[in-house]
């Protein structure tokens, strides 16, 4: 990528999208991704599943430490899938044949089969947020709004956790 990048004469921050944006449209896509939460909580719900996957719950449970846990999840995480999946991979497969709706498709499908830790439900739910992300990602060609949605998504699972582990009685 680096020599498509030299040899093109995209800057590092245009190629990924780094591309700052008003207030109101990174809330406006946040509130998106907050619905498309609270639809999936309540699907959840009407299944009889549980809204907070086990997965997440026994990383909690298990964590050495919550604190650094809380900082993997919700900055850590985010900031490296959202540079790698609507960054570099998104610039270049937009580019390509396949274009941004291709991209759009391609890259929600990888970063569904990354989070492979999760059973169908939840890799089917990942999978749509990904959708939601790549169209973000391609209505304002910036990350910046995939960044804070990825982060809000898992700071939300997250503080979901805690209170469960915290309404049973298991809370670290």
């Amino acid at each position: 990528w680096l020599f498509a990048w030299i040899r093109k004469g995209i800057s590092v921050s245009d190629y990924l999208g780094l591309k700052r944006l008003p207030a109101k449209q990174l809330l406006r896509w946040c509130i998106g991704l907050l619905l498309v939460g609270a639809l999936s909580d309540g699907l959840s719900a009407l299944l009889g599943r549980p809204i907070v996957p086990d997965v997440i719950v026994e990383s909690y449970k298990t964590a050495w430490s919550p604190p650094l846990l809380w900082f993997a999840m919700v900055i850590l995480a985010p900031l490296n899938e959202e540079v790698f999946f609507r960054g570099f991979l998104f610039a270049g497969l937009s580019r390509s044949r396949i274009g941004g709706r291709g991209a759009i498709l391609l890259t929600s499908l990888l970063w569904s089969v990354i989070h492979f830790q999760y059973d169908w439900f939840g890799v089917a739910t990942i999978f749509v947020v990904g959708l939601l992300l790549g169209y973000a990602r391609l209505k304002t060609s910036s990350i910046i709004p995939t960044i804070l949605m990825h982060s809000l998504m898992n700071l939300v699972a997250t503080i979901q956790v805690a209170m469960l582990l915290w309404y049973v009685g298991e809370s670290n």
